[in-house]
Parts: C-alpha cells; sequence; structure tokens
C-alpha cells in the first residue's frame, strides 16, 4: 500500500462506514451532484475521487444517518416546503434524494446509502472515466466488488492525495473535463495543512479542473485557516458552510461541513445556496438554529 508524500507515516485508520449517510454526506453529495449535472454534458470527462470508500453502505438501524438521510428520506414538512418553494431550493435537493433512493435502498427508512463513485457513474453515464483512489484495504475491496465489470473505472489502493496532481496532469493530457472529489478522513491535526497544499498543487497544474474539496465543521478556527491558505496561495475558490448545530456546543460528532469549490460550473453556487435553505431546516439539531456561510476569492 502506498504511503502519501504528504502523510508518509500516517496509518490508513479511518472508515467512511461509520458516516455514511449523515448530514456531512447530505451537503458533500448535494454539492457534488450539482457540480457534476453541470459538466455532465461534457463529451470526455474524466472523475477522480481521493479517498473513494466502498461505493456502497448498509446503515444500521440508528447512527449518524438518522440526522442526515433519515431526515430527507420520506417526510415532508409543509414549512420547509415553502422555504423551498420560494427559494427554488428544490431542485438540487429533490435531484439529490432522488438519485439517492434510486441507488440505494429502503422504505420507511434508509437501508443502504450510495458513496459518491457510486453516485458520480450514474450522474456521468457508463463511459465517463473514474480514477477512484481508497487506502484502506478491506474498503478497496468492497469497493472493488462494487465497481466490479466497470471498463472504465480505474481503481488504486493507495492514499489519492498524493496521486491528485498526477491524476489532473493525465486526464488534461488526454483532453478530458476533470471533476476531482478532495474528501480525506481528517484523522489528524495536519490533514488540513496537507490538504491545502494538494489542492494548491492540483489547481495550480491545470487551468481547467473543477476541484471540490470536502470538510468537517467542529469549530471554524481550521477552515479559516485553510481558507486563508488558499486565498494567500492565489487559488481563486468558493466556500459554502452548512452548519446545522451551534458550535459552542462543541459536539464530538458534527456540527456541520463545508466544501470549497474552485472552478465551480456555472449556477451552481446559487443552486446550493438555495439547497440550503431547505437542508438547513430540516437538518437542524436545535431549535431549526442553522446557517449557511458562502465566500468567494479572486486568484492570481
Amino acid at each position: 500500500m502506498t504511503r502519501s508524500r504528504y502523510r508518509p507515516d500516517a496509518p490508513p485508520d479511518y472508515s467512511h462506514r461509520f458516516h455514511a449517510g449523515n448530514v456531512g454526506d447530505v451537503w458533500k453529495h448535494c454539492v457534488l451532484a450539482e457540480v457534476l449535472r453541470g459538466v455532465g454534458g461534457s463529451s470526455r470527462l474524466t472523475y477522480v475521487e481521493s479517498h473513494a470508500g466502498e461505493g456502497s453502505y448498509r446503515l444500521a438501524s440508528t447512527g449518524e444517518w438518522t440526522e442526515g438521510i433519515g431526515r430527507l428520506w420520506r417526510v415532508r414538512d409543509d414549512r420547509v416546503d415553502r422555504v423551498a418553494a420560494s427559494s427554488g431550493g428544490t431542485d438540487a435537493v429533490s435531484r439529490y434524494v432522488d438519485l439517492v433512493r434510486r441507488l440505494g435502498s429502503g422504505d420507511e427508512r434508509p437501508e443502504t446509502y450510495p458513496g459518491s463513485p457510486v453516485l458520480a457513474r450514474a450522474l456521468l453515464g457508463s463511459e465517463a472515466r473514474l480514477v477512484l483512489h481508497e487506502q484502506e484495504p478491506d474498503a478497496f475491496g468492497r469497493l472493488e466488488r462494487e465497481l466490479a465489470g466497470d471498463p472504465y473505472a480505474q481503481l488504486h489502493c493507495d492514499d489519492g492525495l498524493a496521486a491528485l496532481t498526477n491524476d489532473v496532469h493525465a486526464a488534461e493530457a488526454d483532453g478530458s473535463n476533470i471533476v476531482a472529489l478532495v474528501d480525506p478522513p481528517y484523522g489528524q491535526k495536519r490533514d488540513w495543512r496537507d490538504v491545502t497544499a494538494a489542492l494548491t498543487e492540483a489547481a495550480t497544474a491545470s487551468k481547467r479542473a473543477r476541484l471540490l474539496l470536502w470538510y468537517p465543521v467542529k469549530s471554524l478556527t481550521r477552515p479559516n485557516a485553510m481558507r486563508a491558505e488558499l486565498e494567500s496561495a492565489g487559488v481563486a475558490a468558493t466556500l459554502l458552510e452548512l452548519i446545522t448545530t451551534p458550535l459552542e456546543h462543541q459536539r464530538q460528532r458534527l456540527n456541520g461541513s463545508g466544501v470549497i469549490l474552485v472552478r465551480p460550473p456555472a449556477g451552481a453556487v446559487e443552486a446550493l445556496a438555495a439547497a440550503a435553505a431547505v437542508l438547513g431546516p430540516r437538518c437542524a439539531t436545535r431549535s431549526d438554529t442553522w446557517w449557511l456561510r458562502v465566500l468567494a476569492w479572486a486568484g492570481r
């Protein structure tokens, strides 16, 4: 198994499965779906993922998903629907939920939840090239089984953070349009610095790659430092942060999560801001308290 040049001593001790379908997945995958929808008409497209996970997840009877996809699975709420209708946010959210229901399973509640590689394959069609990295051997084995027989999926059992720039270079040389999802485990403090360095390098290496970085929010200290480093490095981007639990509660699980988009498709940011008006009140954990932070900065 290849170690990352950013994290040569880091053990591969994470697993997506413990968090599948939670509010972080909901925001991340709603964003991913809108980005891929915006580029899906491209004749030649390569999708890259740094930490692909297992591809599909069976959900226990309880878990973090109950504060995420579980709140969107069946129940309709008139107040949320009115907000959605007035903001236009129903489009992105309903597309995401319909996709997850089609690719996952469950009636009264979600029983399986599709990971981002499966979402990407469904959204991009059967001939888009998928370049997927997963470091943990057991998760990689499940990913192989999930995508068995897919001739356009390239699977690598390694840390995709180190391979990100090379993947972007290779796709650009091939004439492909490129979308890359960067989604590391954030198990160590240095992950925040490493992911910033990797994103900066990849954004600088390509003038057309569309990059999506997801991160958890427990406080704003590390997200703010990461944003400042990217801006200082001259990487133009847009940040969208959806907080569904007040930060002062400092829960051990997510207070919210954010995405940083480099070169988002036209209309994606507006659609996602509207989607937050639907997801925020639905997934809020305390008295409908939620907020969205949107920041954009120019590069050089």
